[in-house]
């Protein structure tokens, strides 16, 4: 798959809002500004245990959040470092950001207006918040202001984790869930049991169109062949690293789906759904 065609996929997969049900906000982060100028508004610590975390977006353009833990003594200029060598790979070299922070999660868009709720267990040091990608002219928007780092200490919250309704698990390379679940608002609890990094997408194949249309559509070679995309965005969550797991809610409307990983494989050199992350779902 070309990394035009990667692009393609990013623009057609802007998150929509979701909302985390049933839970206090014990971190609430607020991208506020516009143009190439950004505050990142949140907490200086947190609690250790399970947290629900909100991503608002009161700028006018998208808001891509990723949480992720340091590893050790890193400082944010090893932080901006590593992910300027992510970025200039586009999105394909992640080994030098991997070995300085593990992915907790995030979105893969938060809307002008909108907010992106999840949860997950966080365990005590220090932990980053930033938005991932590029203004028009090129520069990081972790440069920009969309970055903000915090602590987890103190005592545990006490906080539960809420029960799911359905429990996806991210191999290398397979999405492990039920083939069918119920239509509605759901929680489901995603976990990352593989070796590599992993996200979960979630595609609702457009009426008229079916599974083979969706991988016709993937193995176009030319994205301005590949015509327009025959799924439409369900949400998401963004990265997480192997042995951690996070909470995010849908709202699903009856029909079939896809659930896919389109991170790149450093050890394959392709990405993980050619590998086998995309899988069929069927909302009844």
């Amino acid at each position: 798959m070309t990394k035009k065609l990667l692009c393609t996929l990013a623009l057609a997969l802007t998150a929509a809002a979701l909302a985390h049900q049933g839970h206090d906000h014990a971190a609430t982060f607020t991208l506020a500004g516009k143009d190439t100028a950004f505050t990142l508004a949140g907490p200086a610590s947190v609690a250790p245990g399970y947290t629900a975390f909100a991503f608002s977006n009161t700028t006018g353009q998208p808001f891509t959040p990723v949480l992720a833990r340091l590893k050790g003594n890193v400082s944010d200029a090893d932080v901006k470092a590593a992910l300027g060598k992510l970025m200039a790979s586009q999105g394909e070299d992640m080994g030098a950001i991997e070995k300085i922070a593990e992915f907790a999660g995030g979105s893969g868009g938060v809307m002008p207006g909108g907010t992106f709720e999840f949860g997950t267990t966080l365990t005590p040091g220090r932990y980053v918040v930033f938005g991932f990608g590029a203004s028009e002219d090129g520069k990081p928007l972790y440069d920009l202001g969309q970055y903000r780092s915090f602590n987890v200490t103190g005592t545990a919250s006490g906080a539960t984790a809420p029960r799911a309704d359905v429990k996806a698990t991210l191999q290398d390379y397979k999405v492990v869930l039920p083939a069918t679940v119920k239509a509605g608002k759901q929680v489901w609890q995603v976990s990352n049991a593989g070796q590599e990094t992993h996200h979960l997408m979630l595609m609702r194949i457009k009426d008229g169109k079916t599974m083979k249309d969706v991988e016709a559509f993937f193995q176009a070679p030319d994205p301005s062949q590949a015509g327009e995309p025959p799924f439409e965005d369900a949400g998401g969550l963004e990265t997480i690293s192997g042995g951690r797991s996070a909470f995010v809610s849908f709202d699903l409307a009856p029909g079939e789906y896809v659930v896919a990983c389109f991170l790149p494989s450093a050890k394959e050199h392709m990405p993980h759904f050619m590998l086998g992350m995309m899988t069929g779902l069927s909302v009844q």
